[in-house]
């Protein structure tokens, strides 16, 4: 009988869908593919965007944005960007138009400095009107902007919101927000699979987060099931006519429970470890420490582990909730609104962003380092040694743009992730995904996993055991590879 099982990236973005089918209950070859959704003109694509709308009829629709049928709220204001522009007065040019017209050749070289320095401060006083009525349109623009976007039908970041740090003003909260569109592609896969499938879902966290968020992620899927089977029927024609204030009062949001987990055939997964999965499955890297970075939308998600043996054991994991939006942001723009993410992305966002980066694997180097000379009389300066020129391999969205793949000291040895990976799979329409492959690596990833129950920390006393303890032998290097 076959297995299937569905590595499932709920994205802030885009959500990708990878499913491993596994033959003859899993002593047979696996098989790859990546599920595809229709948009509005039935074309196919392997990324559904996050996005939930609010139709005119008072419908949803997900995945896809149509002004034509969103609903229009009457109190949505109107934008006028123009007025900031229009502030715009050539100080400069206007000073030396009033000096050339004051200015005279019978005056003497003292009432020209008196005139000059005259401009000069009304100059300045100019420029600060001006700059203080720039930033006071701004400030009405942003206003404006933000009771804009409350009002709009149209809902992003609601992942984020829920998993992540993001606030959230919006009149549908976020969590069944997550609902309603995990029951969406939930309709989906039991329309091509029936219910012989299980999830592997991916969850931004860190390692003190973790239990908490996939609780929490196990109850929204939950949640989502009992719309589909128990509410609708597993009718998606009778869900997508719904109107939003009944599918409101039909949501239930089913608390956590242990049971929910096997009940749904659940596994929940930092996103982190979902990315670790795809590089040590089959021994694709080499003994050592080592990093990864998966830049997203929302998140960018870091972890710290080594290979020993072919097999992986993970320290650290961390979830920053800075991606290409925060970058947007700081940069201006909207992510979704704009086509050259390059060009338009200021420096002052991407040092912001690669900082974090490297704050993160300071406080991991200075932890490794009280627990080394807590455990072993071995010499710090070994400790650096091993750990120089590690591998340190990006993936995700991020990955795309060279200025956030930058090495981050001492993991020097920077990779991206490509489609070898998956050369030695049955990967279906391989010549398609293979250049995708840095966008749908993660739900791949997730595919591997057979249990949740594997993310465990390894403990920093494991990474030094086997380190000599008496000071005789304490000189001697650390072999990159021991540890």
């Amino acid at each position: 009988m076959e297995i299937i099982r569905v590595g499932l990236d709920f994205g802030t973005h885009q959500t990708k869908i990878c499913v491993r089918r596994i033959q003859d209950e899993g002593h047979g070859e696996s098989v790859f593919e990546f599920f595809t959704f229709k948009d509005f003109a039935d074309k196919k694509n392997y990324f559904l965007p996050s996005i939930v709308q609010i139709n005119k009829d008072d419908t949803l629709s997900y995945g896809y944005v149509d002004k034509n049928l969103e609903k229009i709220e009457s109190q949505v204001p109107t934008i006028d960007y123009s007025r900031i522009t229009k502030i715009d007065e050539d100080i400069t040019g206007t000073a030396n138009v009033l000096f050339q017209k004051y200015a005279t050749e019978k005056d003497s070289d003292e009432d020209l400095a008196v005139i000059s320095d005259m401009l000069n401060i009304r100059n300045g006083i100019l420029s600060q009107k001006k700059e203080q009525e720039t930033k006071a349109a701004e400030a009405r623009y942003e206003s404006e902007m933000e009771e804009y976007r409350k009002n709009r039908n149209i809902f992003r970041y609601f992942k984020q919101a829920t998993f992540a740090i993001r606030e959230w003003h919006k009149k549908i909260d976020s969590d069944v927000l997550c609902i309603w569109y995990l029951a969406y592609i939930i309709f989906l896969l039991e329309a091509e699979f029936g219910d012989n499938f299980s999830i592997n879902m991916g969850v931004p966290a860190d390692d003190k987060s973790y239990k908490e968020k996939k609780e929490l992620a196990i109850s929204i899927l939950a949640s989502a099931y009992n719309l589909v089977e128990n509410v609708y029927d597993n009718d998606l024609t009778k869900y997508l006519s719904e109107k939003v204030d009944q599918l409101l009062a039909k949501t239930t949001i089913i608390p956590f429970s242990e049971g929910l987990k096997d009940y749904y055939n659940i596994n929940v997964f930092p996103e982190a470890f979902a990315n670790l999965l795809c590089f040590t499955s089959k021994g694709k890297l080499t003994n050592g420490m080592s990093l990864t970075a998966d830049i997203g939308g929302g998140t960018t998600d870091v972890s710290f582990f080594t290979v020993n043996g072919g097999k992986p054991n993970i320290y650290r994991f961390w979830s920053i909730p800075r991606g290409l939006y925060f970058i947007a942001e700081k940069s201006g723009f909207l992510y979704w609104e704009i086509d050259d993410f390059n060009k338009q992305a200021k420096q002052e966002a991407i040092d912001i962003f690669n900082r974090k980066k490297r704050e993160i694997v300071s406080i991991l180097i200075k932890d490794m380092v009280k627990q080394l000379q807590k455990e072993s009389n071995v010499p710090v300066s070994n400790l650096y040694n091993a750990l120089e020129n590690r591998i340190l391999i990006y993936s995700g969205g991020g990955s795309l743009y060279n200025y956030l793949t930058e090495p981050i000291n001492p993991f020097s040895s920077v990779k991206l992730i490509d489609k070898s990976l998956w050369n030695l799979e049955n990967v279906r329409n391989k010549s398609t995904v293979d250049r995708l492959c840095q966008l749908l690596m993660t739900a791949y990833g997730l595919t591997l996993g057979d249990d949740d129950a594997i993310v465990k920390l390894s403990k920093f006393t494991s990474l030094f055991q086997g380190l000599p303890k008496n000071e005789k032998e304490a000189r001697r290097m650390i072999d990159k590879d021991c540890c």
